[in-house]
């Protein structure tokens, strides 16, 4: 089964206007797990991302920091 983003209308309008602004940019995703946050934004960035970390849910400062430097 191939993964097809539905819907999603205005998030990808947002992110698409963040792409081709002149400006620089940063936009923040959140929401509940599961949701296809990360799908949305792959999908949406394809193969214009050149950077890309996740935080770690409930984990403290000091391994937030190490799991970042792992990136």
């Amino acid at each position: 089964m191939s993964n097809i983003l539905i819907g999603r209308q205005q998030e990808k309008t947002i992110l698409k206007k963040a792409l081709q602004s002149k400006e620089s940019e940063m936009v923040t995703v959140f929401g509940r797990r599961r949701v296809g946050k990360t799908y949305l934004v792959r999908t949406v960035f394809e193969k214009k991302i050149d950077l890309e970390f996740t935080g770690v849910q409930d984990a403290s400062l000091q391994e937030q920091i190490r799991t970042f430097s792992l990136k």
